[in-house]
C-alpha cells in the first residue's frame, strides 16, 4: 500500500509527516467533516533512512502489504478462529449451548487481550512499520 504524504518538521532524526487525505473523501458521506473535527488527521513520524529531506518535501510512503495482511489477519481472523473452537471444544464436552456461546465469549476477550499484547511487544518492530520509498517532490526555496 502507498500514499503520499508531505513531511511537516523534522525532529530527532525523523520526519513528521502528514498524509493526504483518502480518495474517498470526494464521495463520502461526511463530505469532509472528519478532517474538521480533527479525526481525520493522519500523521506518521518515521525514519528518514540517512535520506536528505527537508520540510516541506512531498515523500511516497509504502506499508508492505505482507505487514498489512499480517496485522489484519491478527486483528480480525486470529479472534474469532480462537473463540469458534473454543465453541466447539466446550460444546462437545458439555453439550450445553449456553456455555458453548460463554466459551466463545469469553476465549474472544481473551484474546483481544493477546492481540493487545502482541501490538504492544511486536507492534513497534520494522516489519509493521511503513518507511519512505522516495521523494517525488522537493520544496522550493
Amino acid at each position: 500500500m502507498r500514499e503520499l504524504g508531505v513531511i511537516v518538521r523534522i525532529e530527532e532524526g525523523k520526519g513528521v509527516i502528514h498524509l493526504d487525505s483518502r480518495g474517498g473523501c470526494k464521495s463520502c458521506a461526511m463530505n469532509r467533516h472528519c478532517h474538521a473535527t480533527g479525526t481525520g488527521k493522519r500523521e506518521l513520524q518515521l525514519g528518514l533512512g540517512g535520506r536528505d529531506y527537508a520540510a516541506g518535501d512531498v515523500v511516497e510512503i509504502e506499508t508492505p502489504a505482507r505487514s498489512v495482511l499480517t496485522a489484519a489477519f491478527l486483528v480480525f481472523i486470529l479472534p474469532l478462529v480462537l473463540s469458534g473452537a473454543t465453541y466447539f471444544l466446550v460444546y462437545s464436552m458439555t453439550a450445553s449451548t449456553g456455555q458453548g456461546l460463554l466459551g466463545f465469549f469469553g476465549c474472544f476477550v481473551l484474546s483481544e487481550v493477546l492481540v493487545a499484547w502482541i501490538d504492544k511487544v511486536f507492534g513497534r518492530r520494522q516489519f509493521f512499520e511503513p518507511r519512505i520509498v522516495r521523494r517525488i517532490e522537493q520544496r522550493l526555496e
